[in-house]
């Protein structure tokens, strides 16, 4: 029994220490320390956010390049071979197919910024693999890396990584044949208390004509720590002038007005575009030809149009062709004007892909469609916008079966008072006996109001997310949709969240409930707005004196409407 005691006493002050250890932790770093899964969306089946200069990136990530003589593309991958959990991975693509010659050491990769216990170990997990078109053995088979690593200050600029570990991963496969994504796992101490991890593809070399495909999945990082907080990116795409997005969400802008893009919704006709065929007035065309024919057509058939009873039809069509190019564009512009520098506009359309047959066995990413624009020079051309952005638009549908209309609106900052507006279609492979056609309709660029900053609350002790809810008079749900939170009951002090704005105190309190009339009222009167007691005074014949009275009113001057006033009694 002695023995049973001392065990118990033992057992009893271990589980003392160990309270008093994990408080102490907790006041030391101002959170609840447990350990668990610290990556927001790293298995990427919450979503994608479309970001610009990088293209499908998953919800809770932010993305990187290093430009250069490259293409990068960021995308939704849900081809089963190069998923590893659920049905989505992250692809990054770093591809030279069009150039003669590029660069060495080209990057695209992604991050996402984490609060951690500084002193402890966490490990980090992930599913990888890498992938070429036309892998050949005799190049250097290390010529592609995966490789990850984090700023020790929390800091987003990739370029202050300077801990770049590569991982074990050696397999190049063919881009059409993936035989599986690869695991690795190690494990480290954090250095601070928020790092920025960093996950990257990497090209060394300078080659041209080439394609790399990374898949990334299941990206885990496990240990004692909470989520941080996730800013959502928003649609914005910047040019010269300055940033239309700090990095918070804000509240949406009213946009608005005349449509600044001439014959958009191309109602007003078209012209016959030389080289290219029927293009919208008032839109120039432009091809970049090679081994495939290009046709321009005013669509009215009503289940690719989706505003009035035409759409711009663009056609690339390698179909009398036994080898193409890769590459091929096919596109309109135009001149818009009466912009004011540096004010924020809403770009908008809708449209859709499709080709002559299905193809489910190729690239789902074969085609896309992309827009841009640039400041106007003295010779607009297409050719002077570098900074197309590939349109979110992913399903290919059958040429006589169309599906529906797909939208697409994003904000830009004007870049001057005159710019040069594109739109373009893009047939990536150099396949041959295809056809794409591409349905553009209701092209719109209006003016936007000036977007307010948003309203932001710092997280201070004794906070909580009912308390915060409360006095910004909203909810809970709400505070955790507008910060992109995973615990309600987990908050960092100094941590800024977003509010509704306007950023109100809370709530005044409510009127105090009047008395009931008193006993041996004979009559009563129900306040209506307006009413004041002079007025009821001198409407039933009595005094103002007397109806505080009998009311037991503190203040004379107010009345609430709705209250029932006594104002005759025995």
């Amino acid at each position: 029994m002695k023995l049973l005691k001392s065990k118990r006493r033992l057992a009893t002050i271990a589980m003392a220490l160990a309270l008093m250890a994990s408080l102490g932790l907790a006041s030391a770093s101002g959170l609840a320390v447990v350990d668990h899964e610290l990556l927001v969306n790293g298995s990427f089946e919450s979503g994608f956010t479309m970001v610009p200069g990088c293209g499908m990136v998953g919800a809770g990530w932010g993305c990187f390049t290093n430009g250069g003589t490259a293409d990068y593309g960021f995308y939704d991958d849900e081809w089963a071979p190069v998923v590893g959990d659920g049905k989505h991975s992250q692809l990054i693509e770093i591809n030279t197919m069009q150039y003669a010659a590029s660069e060495a050491d080209r990057y695209a990769g992604i991050y996402q910024p984490v609060s951690l216990v500084k002193g402890h170990e966490y490990e980090f997990k992930l599913l990888a693999g890498m992938r070429e078109r036309g892998p050949d053995p005799n190049e250097d088979p290390y010529r592609y890396r995966i490789q990850w690593g984090y700023t020790v200050n929390g800091s987003t600029d990739w370029k202050q990584v300077t801990n770049w570990v590569e991982l074990p991963f050696d397999k190049i496969d063919e881009r059409t044949a993936p035989t599986g994504l690869q695991s690795h796992s190690v494990k480290f101490v954090a250095p601070s208390g928020k790092i920025t991890l960093f996950v990257r593809a990497w090209k060394k070399w300078g080659t041209a004509y080439k394609e790399l495909d990374v898949n990334l999945d299941s990206l885990s990082l496990w240990g004692p720590g909470v989520r941080h907080p996730v800013e959502p990116a928003g649609p914005v795409v910047i040019l010269p002038g300055p940033a239309v997005d700090d990095g918070a969400p804000a509240v949406p802008a009213e946009c608005g007005g005349a449509n600044l893009v001439v014959n958009g919704n191309f109602e007003g006709g078209f012209a016959i575009g030389p080289g290219c065929g029927a293009v919208g007035a008032g839109w120039g065309c432009f091809t970049n030809g090679g081994s495939a024919e290009y046709g321009f057509y005013n669509d009215m058939w009503a289940p690719v149009v989706k505003d009035g009873a035409s759409s711009q039809l663009i056609e690339i069509n390698t179909k009398q062709y036994a080898a193409s190019e890769p590459d091929r564009y096919a596109g309109i512009y135009q001149i818009v004007k009466g912009l004011k520098k540096g004010a924020t506009y809403e770009f908008s359309l809708w449209g859709e892909m499709r080709e002559e047959a299905p193809h489910p066995d190729e690239d789902m990413y074969r085609y896309r469609v992309e827009w841009g624009y640039a400041p106007l020079d003295a010779n607009p051309s297409p050719a002077d916008i570098t900074n197309w952005v590939e349109l979110p638009w992913d399903t290919i549908y059958p040429r006589i079966e169309p599906g529906p209309m797909a939208p697409y609106a994003v904000k830009l900052q004007a870049p001057s008072s005159k710019m040069i507006l594109g739109l373009r279609a893009w047939k990536k492979w150099g396949t041959s006996y295809r056809e794409l056609d591409v349905n553009l309709d209701a092209v719109k660029l209006l003016r936007c109001a000036p977007t307010p900053p948003p309203c932001v609350h710092v997280v201070v002790p004794g906070d909580s997310l009912v308390k915060i809810a409360k006095k910004y008079r909203t909810t809970v749900a709400k505070l955790m949709e507008l910060n992109n939170l995973a615990n309600p009951n987990v908050l960092i002090l100094g941590q800024r969240l977003v509010v509704p704005c306007p950023c109100v105190g809370p709530l005044p309190p409510k009127p105090p409930k009047p008395p009931r009339p008193p006993a041996g009222c004979t009559q009563q009167h129900v306040v209506e707005r307006g009413d004041t007691l002079y007025a009821l005074a001198k409407e039933y014949d009595t005094t103002v004196g007397i109806l505080v009275d009998i009311n037991h009113i503190a203040n004379p001057n107010l009345i609430y409407v709705g209250q029932t006033l006594c104002v005759n009694v025995n």
